[in-house]
């Protein structure tokens, strides 16, 4: 049998066989219709988009060929995105009319129907393109080309735009003019004045907002006055640019300036080692602010690891065996201080709405030396307030109640006592005075600091001592030492001229305060194994003076009260 009288006879026996070749020709004849429909089906083309660069709501034209009389199913695909229904105005074969949307992105644009697609376009979103920038002479001196006002409040937000500020700030400041020499009495002012003496903006008050090559936010800080900004970028400065500090809240005087030489040891002493003994030392510095500027190290032995981390000397050594001699550490500075006298309009501050945030919730939490959250502070702060909701008036309430009803004491009481003792016996010395007086105010909602530092008698004679300051919207930190104002003795100078230390220490304070340190200083040990010593009631308030490694087994230390050796 031949080969056409088989498939014959497999084809008439095989019913599946025949199934398969119907099957088979019912597919090649539909693929030839769908090839001959798809060749003959015209495909979309785009000639032109009209303009080729825009940004979101403009009106676009896709000009091309075969898009369809009716979008229908028909759509635009820009950037891989298809535009939605309500951003076309008009579909037409060869022309869709549309309106860019508010997501729009650079990329291809892409005409779609049904089932086909044309070839892709391009269109840019004018907000992604580049500027050009017309090139300049390369400089380096920062120049304010303008303020975002030429008026402002302390604790206000200023604006400084220019070029040259560098992208980021690193040790580069803004500086503001401060009065040390009594501008106000002076007719004419000159820019030498202005510039003669001036304060940073502080990073410890959250003053720097952001800063960038071409612009500055910057809180206007406590202390400055009217005169002149400038901004430093260590390299150069610029120009000054006059800008004045409005007054009707009140203002702060800079009064009586004294030069201390100022001078304290700390001793270490009988260690005992079982391997290598490392005991690093933190030693703190006068605190630099508006009314005790530019303080100086003049001396410090043996010299420090660290010249200044976290407002401390770092000292480290290291010992090898028992016994060894003692180590002494000696540091020397030289520094100015001013008194701080204030006038308040009280009807005139600000409620705190417009205060720096970081700066509220650092100066009103409670922390490991205020308990401002403690049950026992909250309900004193009630009675004591009651109604009244102006901060100087709640700050002056809270300042009389503590003077009238609690006893201080001269002899600095034992490190462990708790400062709320005070509120059970009725008295304490001026370190349970000042955290008290700090915990109350914030309590009541003012923002409040304990500072710490030592207080210099007549006779040059010192004593560790403690006091506060609250802030006050648009005039910044106000001075308050309710130990003085409670009655606390020791040797006035003869120039002070207080007449009532009860009303002269709310709200101003004398040059006799040497500080230390501004509000408690939370500090991590420099190995997580170490062994810290603390010192509560001291000249200032950190949380680690000294730090030993596990090798240590014990030792002794002895930390001096800074002593004045001149003041001028």
């Amino acid at each position: 049998m031949n080969s056409s009288g088989k498939f014959s006879y497999s084809f008439r026996r095989y019913p599946l066989l025949r199934c398969a070749i119907a099957i088979f020709i019912i597919a090649v004849i539909l693929g030839s219709i769908f090839l001959i429909n798809n060749k003959t089906k015209p495909i979309p083309e785009i000639y032109s988009v009209n303009p080729p660069v825009g940004s979101p709501g403009d009106v676009v034209l896709i000009h091309g060929k075969n898009f369809g009389d009716i979008r229908d199913m028909s759509y635009v695909e820009i950037a891989g995105s298809k535009l939605t229904a309500s951003s076309y105005i008009s579909w037409a074969d060869n022309c869709i009319k549309l309106v860019l949307p508010a997501t729009v992105q650079d990329g291809l644009v892409v005409v779609g129907t049904k089932e086909l697609r044309s070839k892709p376009a391009l269109f840019a979103n004018e907000v992604d393109i580049p500027v050009p920038v017309p090139v300049v002479q390369q400089v380096s001196k920062p120049v304010i080309t303008y303020l975002s006002s030429e008026k402002v409040n302390v604790g206000e937000v200023l604006v400084i735009q220019g070029n040259n500020f560098g992208d980021v700030k690193n040790q580069s400041k803004v500086l503001f003019t401060v009065d040390y020499t009594n501008l106000d009495k002076v007719e004419y002012k000159n820019i030498t004045m202005l510039t003669e003496n001036m304060i940073p903006a502080n990073e410890d008050d959250f003053d720097y907002l952001s800063w960038s090559n071409t612009e500055i936010k910057v809180c206007v800080p406590d202390g400055a006055s009217t005169g002149v900004v400038v901004v430093d970028t260590e390299k150069e400065q610029s120009d000054p640019k006059p800008i004045t500090i409005n007054k009707d809240a009140g203002i702060k005087k800079f009064n009586n300036k004294k030069i201390y030489l100022v001078q304290y040891s700390a001793d270490i002493a009988d260690v005992v080692t079982t391997d290598v003994s490392t005991i690093t030392l933190r030693c703190p510095i006068p605190f630099e602010m508006p009314s005790q500027p530019e303080v100086q190290i003049t001396e410090t032995t043996p010299n420090p690891i660290l010249m200044n981390y976290q407002n401390d000397l770092i000292h480290q050594i290291t010992k090898s065996r028992n016994n060894t001699p003692k180590t002494v550490f000696t540091q020397t500075f030289v520094l100015p201080v001013y008194e701080v006298t204030t006038d308040i309009n009280p009807d005139k501050i600000g409620s705190y709405k417009e205060t720096n945030k970081s700066l509220l919730a650092n100066a009103c939490r409670s922390d490991n030396l205020v308990p401002s959250d403690n049950e026992e502070v909250v309900a004193l702060a009630k009675k004591i307030i009651g109604r009244e909701k102006n901060p100087w008036r709640k700050a002056r309430l809270i300042y009389s109640y503590m003077c009238d009803n609690f006893e201080i004491q001269s002899k600095i009481r034992k490190n462990d006592d708790n400062p709320l003792d005070l509120l059970k016996k009725s008295k304490g010395d001026a370190y349970d005075f000042a955290v008290i007086y700090t915990a109350l105010l914030r309590a009541a909602e003012i923002p409040a600091l304990t500072d710490g530092g030592v207080l210099v008698g007549s006779d040059l004679m010192t004593q560790s001592h403690w006091w506060t300051e609250f802030y006050i919207d648009k005039v910044g930190w106000i001075p308050v030492d309710p130990a003085l104002g409670a009655g606390l003795e020791y040797k006035k100078w003869s120039d002070s001229g207080i007449e009532s230390d009860r009303d002269y220490y709310f709200g101003n304070i004398d040059s006799h305060h040497i500080t230390f340190s501004r509000g408690w200083n939370q500090l991590k040990p420099f190995s997580a194994d170490n062994k810290i010593v603390q010192h509560p009631r001291s000249f200032a308030l950190q949380s680690i003076w000294e730090e030993s490694n596990e090798n240590t087994a014990k030792y002794s230390s002895y930390w001096g009260v800074p002593v004045v050796k001149g003041v001028y």
